[in-house]
């Protein structure tokens, strides 16, 4: 990738932002409106001339700095692909609006992290397929971070199992990978064939809950074919730190006078949004699990004071993970298996030899017949 040409873009269209956020501030004193009024609307057209034409400057910047921008590899240093992986789930859905270069699209990764064909994938020789999908602000690689990790792909191979990794834009709306990542499966597995199990951590469970959802809407013929799926510290039911953040942000919207400020706030992507309740579909309804699948939801806890308050894992409460709240399980299917495990933080699930024992557990069956 053109580093300089793509960082470029991204800083004209932040500097275009910036400049309509001011000229919004600037007709706001201008029109004077009371304190506390609800309904004034900033207006930026309003604001002199210089805004638009500065703004209009930061604009015709960045379509020329896409001239500076080629076809070329992606980036190739683990400290690099991971702050690419965090500004996509911070400002993604922008990236993607401005149609970015630093946008990512949905690929199918190896363990190395190199791009893999869906379609050659799906036709191996092989007892399943297993895909794993990562959470917000990371990347395919955090997997290959943990030996544990690594040693339980091992144990996968050895029984015949294909592993892919999924790289993604976390900051793109949840249902929207969802339906995309639906249709990506529906591509390349049909109704009849060996098993596919799906291993989301965090954000990733919900986006295997959402393409379950849509698969099961469009008749898709790889839903047929699901027979685990696993949500490791995935947060059901929100999280409590983007509820906050959305409190903090809605209080900029008390007077006029800072409600232009509320774009800051909102520069977090719709998919950190999306976690607040855990929307999942475009409809913002919460389906059910798939009935015919087998579902393991792991919740973690930073220790046992933590497992019925807030913090739960430092992220995710064990009820969210859970999916459980004070009457009793919130998503159910025929067949849920509900583990807790004390004393790990929400990215070390990631690298702890309990959860990978507990997804031998879970599977041992299905690989002791391999």
């Amino acid at each position: 990738m053109n580093t300089t040409g793509a960082l470029l873009h991204l800083a004209m269209r932040s500097a275009q932002e910036l400049t309509e956020l001011v000229a919004e501030m600037h007709s706001t004193i201008t029109d004077m409106p009371t304190p506390l009024n609800k309904t004034h609307q900033a207006q930026a057209r309003r604001a002199p001339l210089a805004y638009r034409l500065v703004s209009g400057s930061f604009a015709l910047l960045a379509r020329f700095s896409r001239i500076l921008i080629s076809q070329q590899s992606e980036f190739n240093q683990l400290n690099a692909l991971r702050g690419h992986a965090a500004l996509n789930g911070v400002c993604g859905d922008k990236l993607e609006t401005w149609s970015s270069p630093l946008a990512l699209s949905m690929t199918l990764r190896s363990t190395q992290g190199t791009p893999l064909n869906p379609a050659e994938w799906a036709q191996l020789e092989a007892t399943g397929h297993v895909l794993f999908l990562h959470g917000l602000c990371h990347n395919d690689l955090e997997w290959q971070q943990s030996a544990n990790h690594q040693r339980f792909v091992e144990e996968l191979t050895a029984a015949g199992y294909q592993t892919a990794w999924l790289r993604y834009n976390t900051g793109r709306a949840i249902h929207a990978n969802g339906s995309e990542l639906a249709n990506l499966l529906s591509r390349h597995f049909s109704d009849t064939g060996t098993p596919l199990w799906l291993i989301g951590h965090s954000m990733g469970g919900l986006l295997i809950r959402s393409a379950s959802h849509y698969a099961t809407e469009q008749e898709y013929g790889w839903i047929k074919r699901l027979s685990h799926a696993a949500y490791l510290g995935s947060p059901h039911l929100g999280a409590p730190w983007e509820v906050a953040g959305n409190r903090l942000n809605n209080m900029l919207g008390i007077t006029p006078y800072t409600r232009p400020l509320m774009r800051l706030g909102n520069i977090r992507s719709i998919g950190i949004r999306d976690l607040r309740v855990a929307h999942i579909t475009a409809d913002q309804v919460m389906p059910q699990l798939a009935p015919k699948v087998n579902h393991l939801l792991l919740a973690t806890a930073w220790s046992d004071a933590h497992t019925n308050n807030w913090i739960g894992d430092g992220i995710v409460p064990v009820s969210s993970a859970l999916a459980q709240n004070d009457h009793g399980d919130v998503l159910t299917a025929p067949t849920v298996k509900r583990v807790l495990l004390n004393d790990i933080n929400h990215i070390a699930i990631l690298d702890d030899a309990r959860v990978y024992g507990e997804l031998r557990g879970w599977l041992g069956m299905t690989i002791a017949k391999c």
